[in-house]
């Protein structure tokens, strides 16, 4: 399939809401039945119970004792961007590249998508929609010695399938320490096996998907992303979007080249690439029991405060998963957060304010991020804490609000992580007085600075929530 080709079957396949699973009704009640029939166990428990999880010592973290999965370790951050010079935290250390796959077809003139109905551990709600493969590299080579996950072949074997998008992409810097994900999106042109936790999807039902509470898991948000509603270096087809919602329309013109950007290309990658030589972050390994302001206890790691996170072991027993019965360490997340684009018509364009994101896990200093991206908004609002332009979601006044759902961060290593998602649209010539570290970009071209990863995790799942033709976003 040429990349042509393909963007026009992406675009079809998101303008459609009927397919295999006929209607969004008989969508969500196959995931009804599937949450009512699977039962799952996550229990909180001390570290001492952690099966084959422990504190090792030189400096003191907390591993498996195989030397897979992942550990937590302690961290010093010292920078000169923000307005926090200087912290400590622990945080994720998982070097393995796992991959993050939708595997397609098309089924009666339209691309489908096989979506796995998965639980995990840290999710509010357990069962979540996931890719099709979701694995880290200790889970697919069956360190826990359960089973290979389903449909692994077609994204590991040569010939299996034929690739559409095979990117690298960074996770949350502010969790995980220098962590990237294969995102991968495949197609085949014959029947696959079939099996009672997958069923395949249009485009589009996974974007009215997207517009609920807690149903899309961020591992499928990151791929969607990835996925091109329109082809960003040709001007946009009119015919494909008739009978579309007018913000609809914008969206994918969004996605188009025009000459009515505000910046080039060129002048994006100067204004990055500036970012990165001007703002320095030094990261500085520490015991967790050395970390100013933690606290570690048999329970938990957590700060003195209150706030932010802390570090918690669960036992879990799951009986559809490769492996039925084990523990782990999660991040457990108090206060729910909030992630938001604003956005405006530009010279008739829809343009997004972005803004240089710098955490201490990114590989290579600032990434492109939201408008803003806050954790515990209760304790930040109307504080000089509160991050720039957070009333504007709060209270959007004259804005309108194009986008507002809950949506549960990475179960696998977090505890009920949620954030609020936004899209807030300015009125059109209204002015906004930005900082240096913001800029004005179209949807086509932080697709192309996503493409070479550019573009944090939190921005990339505010992208996949757009485009849903029947919500008119």
């Amino acid at each position: 399939m040429r990349d042509s080709d393909a963007r026009r079957a992406f675009l079809r396949s998101c303008r459609t809401v009927s397919g295999v699973l006929p209607d969004m009704d008989t969508v969500l009640a196959w995931f009804a039945a599937k949450d009512r029939r699977d039962r799952f166990e996550v229990r909180r428990v001390p570290f001492a119970a952690l099966d084959q999880w422990d504190f090792l010592p030189d400096p003191l973290r907390l591993g498996h004792v195989s030397g897979k999965f992942f550990t937590i370790e302690g961290i010093r951050v010292e920078t000169d961007f923000g307005p926090v010079p200087s912290w400590d935290q622990p945080i994720i250390n998982q070097p393995e590249v796992g991959i993050l796959g939708l595997l397609a077809r098309e089924i009666g003139g339209t691309l489908h998508f096989l979506m796995q109905a998965k639980m995990e551990p840290g999710n509010v709600n357990i069962l979540q929609l996931s890719p099709t493969v979701q694995a880290t590299r200790s889970n697919y080579s069956r360190v826990h010695g359960g089973r290979a996950p389903r449909y692994l072949e077609y994204f590991t074997e040569p010939g299996r399938a034929t690739i559409l998008l095979d990117q690298l992409q960074p996770e949350q810097g502010a969790r995980f320490l220098r962590k990237r994900n294969r995102n991968m999106v495949v197609v085949v042109d014959h029947d696959v096996p079939g099996h009672e936790d997958f069923r395949w999807m249009t485009l589009g039902q996974i974007k009215a998907l997207l517009g609920r509470d807690d149903i899309v898991n961020m591992d499928a948000r990151t791929v969607v992303s990835l996925i091109p509603l329109a082809d960003p270096d040709e001007p946009p087809d009119e015919g494909l979007l008739d009978g579309l919602p007018e913000f609809c329309r914008a969206v994918f013109r969004s996605y188009c080249r025009s000459d009515r950007e505000r910046h080039t290309m060129d002048a994006i990658m100067a204004w990055l690439t500036g970012g990165k030589a001007r703002y320095g972050m030094d990261v500085t390994p520490l015991p967790l029991d050395r970390l100013r302001g933690w606290q570690v206890t048999d329970e938990a790691i957590g700060h003195e405060s209150g706030l932010y996170f802390s570090v918690i072991g669960v036992a879990v027993e799951a009986r559809t998963r490769e492996a039925t019965r084990w523990s782990q360490p999660l991040l457990h997340h108090q206060g729910q957060g909030l992630v938001g684009f604003l956005c405006q018509r530009q010279d008739g364009v829809l343009h997004f304010l972005a803004r240089g994101s710098l955490e201490p896990g990114n590989r290579d200093g600032m990434e492109i991020g939201p408008t803003i991206a806050c954790s515990e908004v209760a304790a930040r609002a109307g504080r000089s804490c509160a991050p720039l332009f957070l009333e504007r979601f709060l209270d959007p006044g004259e804005g309108t609000v194009r986008y507002d759902a809950v949506q549960s961060e990475e179960g696998g290593r977090f505890h009920h992580f949620r954030n609020r998602y936004m899209i807030v649209e300015l009125p059109e010539g209204q002015d906004l007085d930005i900082p240096d570290h913001c800029l004005w970009l179209t949807l086509g071209q932080l697709w192309r600075m996503a493409r070479h990863g550019h573009v944090n995790i939190e921005a990339r799942n505010l992208l996949a929530c757009l485009g849903a033709p029947e919500a008119g976003s």
